[in-house]
């Protein structure tokens, strides 16, 4: 085919999908003969290569196993129109090894729980004249990775270009058709039909044959008998057998438009239905394979069905999340392949340590609702997995997050299975069923409050056991005050992982599986004190295996780690980029970069999931870039999964997305900086940024080395004047400066003395001071403390603000924040305070700024009436007898930060 007829194709298939109300990556091709290239001269040994492997002189599989001879096939230059072409539908240039031969798979979600798994194979790949009949090989490598596993779908459909009798090995490929494939589509002769046969095994093929859209007639201008096509449907019949609806049409040169085609259904139809499998077979099969098979089973109740039917489903969602390396392993194949490392738990309740997930599962299988608790990149949904599969050897244990919930217990309609699931469940009061809700932190803003949140569970409970996993922060913050003390029978922690221990075991098991060549790493990572701690997180410790051995020689702190990985996953993301036909200006990280700005600035996280496809569009506008090439570079840091024809996102880590905001901000502080232009820097430091994006933007800007940053700030804090004194946006660009000045600024004490002298807002001379307090100030700390002796309403700020910062006000209001409610609860704030002092650095922290922390904490036990419990009072001592022991400090301002311990923990 020709440029243009591709793009008469691509125009064809805009408009058809269009009517259809489908997405482009909804639309799935394969390549013909006529997509092969025969202009391109070849060189005499590609040539020679290729004769051999027409005349089967050698099978087609010695080059698909081959890195060599796939290079060959992909980079001659034969299909480079039809991959650019294929590229901005569906999987079609394909994944992994298969990445620009044309072939691919992808499994889609549809109703009734059906899994259906669609392959396009490349029948064409060694396509050349006029004479391919029987000389076109297919090979067992090419539809072994297009079959997958027998317990990975429902259904197989199978569209190749030829029919299997156009292929030299058509004996041995048309034996594994017939015996795992259930719906086989083709074309190329040009004769639309279907059939439905059965082998001797008493397997089902339908074979639907396309007709042709080009035979025309051009003598008389009519379009001739064969001109003709179809359309399918899956559907589910009355007795829950599973049938392939056929419509066939053909053009009537008589009428001049497309009928039925009479001859291809049965009398007085205008369609025509094949059995393909019994769909309740098939969900007998899916049981068999959740867990073993046992007398009383035989007599399970319809609910007991579904509940099955619903676990399965789930647990192959969870299964399919990723992690930081291995990249291209869901978390169920970390598990087939031997790569997991078994998780332990230390039982917070009675003090256990190191129990494992076959502890964990005899405890929940006994019906004893259990919590765990873990860090960031603690490896919670790795363990949640595990833990799930080892439940569901005994009972239907069901994996959702907590926003499916609030609809499937009480919503209006019951049009998912797991709505019926759980109000069957709820309502028959079956064996109970588990439901574990992975990641309860993620989703949790979908109730008004946590105690809503704990009213359903409370409900549940009746019914279900619950394993509930979750961030501890947030947990101890916003959820444990409303939690009653029942709701768990017991709580757990997950254990973190030691370098001899745990990671030592995940490095050899990656030199068995071959992702890695030897465990030198470990040598590496010893020698490094820094690294050493880094392991102790599962997340770090999958990144540094990535970047290997040399790798990690340059990381010396969390941002660098980061740094390193992103900036070699990009280079991994352009190979297969390119090798996908993607070739464009954009590099892979700076596109993921602007993806994650976009989707921070216009608000388009919702559950930490973004839309594919409306993303793509707008970072492929900013940066003149193909929608589909955008969408593919996000595959490589994101999980994307399909809902109704929407094609959804979620970076693999959340930390990656906080990582990449705060490049994208980097570089624009960076550009407006070189630039001179203070208006530019004020206007990109207008959007707050959350704790996490600050943290690593300071970490970046230290080793930027931005030359004249102080300068350039103090300017961009003079022009926010123009947004209006007291205005929300001077605030927020002000307070935002008075931060980063005091953190990555050499002279920022200057500055900021500089600018609160002339400063009349309150909350922008509080945000000033805290940051010549950070910067060690002692002028700066008597002021905040006269002023808060003399301001109620300076003291409400103070704390309003932090509130704020920490997230027990909502980070979506403008400032000032003001804590003028002393029954607004402050959990967050209190443990990040305690959480923060607690820290083995704390005490490299200014004094002056170590002293507003613990006055502040102080302020809010004695505002609200109550005293710090003993844990946190313990905390608050240490941290003031430090401060006596430190210089700087006048001695009455210490009497007095003593005489408010006194008041606020006077237990102590």
């Amino acid at each position: 085919m020709g440029a243009s007829e591709y793009d008469e194709a691509t125009a064809f298939l805009t408009k058809l999908s269009g009517l259809l109300g489908l997405a482009n990556d909804a639309v799935l091709v394969v390549p013909g003969n006529h997509d092969i290239d025969r202009s391109i001269a070849l060189d005499d040994d590609i040539r020679r290569w290729l004769d051999e492997l027409r005349s089967a002189q050698r099978p087609i599989d010695d080059a698909l196993v081959s890195d060599r001879d796939r290079d060959r096939l992909r980079f001659s230059a034969r299909m480079t129109k039809y991959l650019e072409f294929a590229q901005n539908y569906g999987e079609c240039v394909g994944t992994g090894e298969s990445v620009g031969l044309g072939y691919w798979t992808t499994l889609i979600e549809a109703r009734d729980d059906l899994r259906v798994r669609i392959s396009g194979a490349n029948s064409a790949l060694l396509s050349q004249d006029d004479n391919d009949y029987q000389r076109l090989q297919l090979g067992l490598t090419q539809f072994g990775a297009l079959r997958g596993t027998a317990d990975q779908h429902d259904v197989l459909i199978l569209v190749t270009h030829h029919p299997i009798d156009w292929l030299w090995d058509r004996e041995s490929i048309a034996a594994r058709v017939r015996r795992s494939v259930d719906v086989h589509l083709y074309g190329h002769v040009h004769d639309a039909s279907s059939e439905r046969g059965s082998s001797g095994g008493g397997n089902t093929l339908v074979q639907v044959v396309a007709g042709a859209v080009h035979e025309y007639d051009s003598a008389s201008r009519v379009g001739t008998n064969s001109y003709s096509y179809s359309f399918g449907s899956l559907f589910v019949g009355p007795t829950r057998r599973l049938g392939l609806r056929i419509w066939p049409r053909r053009w009537t040169a008589r009428n001049a438009d497309f009928r039925t085609d009479t001859a291809a259904v049965p009398d007085g139809q205008i369609f025509t239905d094949h059995i393909i499998r019994g769909h309740t077979d098939s969900m007998r099969r899916s049981l068999r394979r959740s867990r073993p098979l046992s007398a009383s089973r035989a007599t399970e109740t319809s609910a007991e069905s579904l509940l099955w039917r619903v676990s399965e489903r789930s647990a192959r969602r969870l299964g399919a999340r990723r992690t930081a390396y291995p990249l291209d392993l869901s978390i169920a194949e970390l598990h087939g392949r031997g790569v997991y490392v078994p998780a332990s738990f230390t039982d917070q309740t009675r003090g256990l340590a190191s129990v494992g997930v076959d502890y964990l599962a005899e405890e929940i299988a006994a019906q004893r609702s259990v919590l765990v608790l873990g860090e960031p990149g603690s490896g919670k949904s790795v363990a949640a997995y595990a833990l799930l599969q080892r439940l569901r050897q005994r009972v239907p244990a069901i994996a959702l997050r907590v926003s499916e919930l609030p609809d499937a217990v009480d919503g209006e309609t019951t049009r998912t299975d797991l709505a019926l699931a759980l109000r069957s469940a709820l309502d028959e009061q079956a064996n109970r069923p588990i439901l574990l809700i992975d990641g309860l932190d993620e989703t949790l803003s979908e109730f008004d409050s946590s105690a809503d949140f704990f009213l359903l569970l409370n409900r549940l409970r009746d019914a279900f056991t619950l394993v509930i996993t979750c961030r501890r922060r947030e947990f101890e913050d916003n959820l444990a005050k409303s939690m009653e003390s029942d709701t768990f029978d017991s709580i757990y922690s997950i254990d973190a992982w030691t370098l001899d221990q745990q990671f030592a075991d995940f490095v050899n098991r990656l030199v068995i599986a071959r992702f890695l060549a030897s465990n030198a790493i470990l040598s590496e990572i010893r020698e490094s004190p820094v690294l050493t701690k880094m392991v102790n997180r599962p997340l770090f410790a999958r990144m540094l295996t990535f970047l290997g051995q040399s790798g990690v020689e340059t990381v010396t702190t969390v941002a660098t780690l980061y740094a390193e990985y992103i900036d070699k996953l990009g280079t991994t993301s352009e190979i297969a980029l390119t090798a996908a036909g993607c070739r464009q200006a954009s590099q892979p990280k700076e596109i993921w970069t602007k993806a994650a700005w976009v989707i921070f600035s216009k608000g388009l996280l919702f559950e930490e999931r973004f839309s594919v496809g409306a993303v793509s569009a707008l970072v492929a506008n900013k940066l003149d870039a193909q929608p589909r090439c955008v969408a593919r570079a996000l595959g490589h840091i994101c999980d994307e999964w399909r809902v109704a024809g929407r094609v959804w996102g979620r970076f693999v880590h959340y930390s990656f997305f906080e990582y990449l905001v705060a490049c994208h901000y980097l570089d624009e502080v960076a550009q407006s900086v070189m630039q001179g232009s203070a208006a530019q820097l004020a206007q990109i430091l207008g959007l707050d940024l959350t704790p996490e994006i600050r943290h690593f933007l300071v970490d970046e800007l230290r080793l930027a080395h931005i030359p004249d940053l102080s300068r350039a700030l103090e300017s961009a804090y003079q022009e926010s004047k123009q947004f209006g004194r007291r205005s929300a946006r001077a605030r927020t660009i002000g307070n935002l400066i008075a931060y980063l000045l005091s953190r990555v600024a050499p002279d920022a004490q200057a500055s900021l003395r500089k600018l609160v002298v002339s400063e009349e807002d309150m909350f922008l001379q509080q945000s000033l001071l805290w940051g010549l307090c950070h910067v060690g100030d002692e002028q700066g700390l008597e002021r905040f403390v006269a002023e808060s002796r003399a301001s109620a309403q300076w003291r409400a700020w103070n704390r309003g603000y932090l509130m704020y910062y920490y997230g027990d006000i909502d980070r979506r209001e403008d400032p000032p924040f003001i804590d003028a409610d002393p029954r607004r609860p402050w959990g967050r704030t209190r443990e990040r305070s305690i959480s923060l002092m607690s820290a083995p650095s704390y005490r490299s922290i200014a004094a002056q700024r170590r002293y507003l922390d613990l006055y502040t904490l102080y302020d809010y036990a004695i505002w609200r009436g109550v005293e710090l419990s003993d844990e946190d009072a313990e905390t608050a001592r240490m941290a003031l007898a430090a401060l006596w022991e430190s210089s700087g400090i006048g001695s009455d301002l210490l009497l007095e930060l003593q005489a408010m311990h006194a008041a606020a923990c006077s237990s102590s």
